[in-house]
């Protein structure tokens, strides 16, 4: 993922519920360049704190997600997964998160891979549940927007949990 997909992932999320729903709290709404310049630049480098991804068919980006990373912990948080418009309600939702999976854990040392979901987001909790991973708690009432206040699931899935799904595969 590069500045210059930046206009195409901006799309994708046309109001600040989009993009409170998609990457949380703490990316602003209207979505802005420099944001997203300072998450990019993080992923830069021999061992980066996190990193951005951009999923291609072709010539096309098809999808967004972001990994970031705490050695100390052996922990992998995954977050701002997102399809395109026009591929959402596809069959690659489940391959997309192979991919992040396969990704999160070519890194020998990664032991947990963790994220965090609205309560409300349905699919995503099952697609989740369904490549593998454990609803450990909710905290409540985290995400006020509007007139709603929004509760967040954690989620993990352990290497052993993974390499277990990975050889059944």
């Amino acid at each position: 993922f590069e500045a210059r997909d930046l206009a195409a992932l901006f799309r994708w999320f046309p109001t600040e519920r989009d993009v409170l729903q998609w990457a949380g709290a703490t990316i602003l709404w209207p979505l802005q360049p420099r944001q997203f310049k300072r998450l990019i630049r993080d992923h830069h480098g021999p061992d980066p704190a996190r990193e951005l991804w951009a999923v291609m068919m072709k010539d096309e980006m098809v999808g967004h997600f972001q990994v970031s990373f705490n050695r100390r912990l052996r922990t992998a948080g995954i977050g701002r997964i997102a399809l395109s418009p026009e591929r959402r309600r596809t069959d690659l939702s489940r391959p997309l998160m192979r991919l992040i999976l396969s990704r999160v854990f070519s890194h020998a040392w990664v032991h947990r891979a963790e994220l965090l979901v609205y309560s409300h987001n349905s699919p995503a909790i099952h697609l989740y549940q369904a490549t593998g991973f454990t609803l450990e708690g909710t905290r409540r009432e985290t995400t006020p927007i509007e007139n709603e206040i929004w509760d967040t699931h954690m989620m993990s899935l352990l290497r052993p949990e993974f390499d277990k799904r990975t050889e059944r595969e």
